[in-house]
């Protein structure tokens, strides 16, 4: 069975970012990190980043070397702290790009969250960008209409959709029975 996974702000090469996530040693350590979650998933794994994947700099090509060897799929939405070459980039086979704001699943994809308004009927608002804070508002029920995939959030994994599914039925107060909370 194929998995979808949804992730944002890898920071890839971005030495600052250690700064906000002390866990790590160094920018080798923290990138592979990410790489060994890559490592494990097949080609039929379709791994959502939304935003602020790789930062330019000298090592531009190393990485993107190594995430052209993993075997999983990329749908790269680009954020504000990505390589404008991510745009014209050719050797990434495995990869395409989206559009800043789609929709999928009835679901909004952004890197940032987007107006309470313009969610329109859509279930949830999948995002990153926000790596300390949570959305919050003054709209009834706003809080459960955003879902932050960025690892700083999640314990520096990638989400599953079953995860985000669970967010939504509850949204809708449906009964869940969560296989992952035994």
């Amino acid at each position: 069975m194929s998995k979808r996974l949804f992730t944002s702000d890898w920071h890839l090469n971005h030495k600052t970012i250690l700064k906000y996530r002390p866990q790590f040693s160094s920018i080798e350590e923290h990138d592979q990190n990410i790489f060994d979650q890559l490592s494990v998933l097949n080609k039929r794994d379709i791994v959502f980043v939304l935003g602020d994947i790789l930062f330019d700099g000298d090592r531009y090509d190393y990485y993107i070397e190594t995430l052209s060897k993993m075997s999983c799929r990329y749908k790269f939405v680009l954020g504000n702290h990505d390589s404008l070459k991510l745009y014209k980039e050719t050797r990434l086979k495995n990869m395409d790009l989206c559009l800043p704001l789609f929709s999928y699943k009835n679901l909004w994809i952004s890197h940032a969250p987007i107006h309470p308004d313009e969610i329109r009927g859509r279930d949830l608002v999948l995002h990153g960008h926000c790596h300390t804070n949570l959305v919050k508002g003054s709209y009834p029920n706003f809080e459960d209409k955003y879902y932050n995939v960025i690892l700083d959030q999640n314990d520096m994994k990638f989400v599953s959709y079953e995860m985000i599914e669970q967010k939504v039925l509850k949204n809708k107060g449906e009964i869940i029975w969560n296989k992952f909370m035994i």
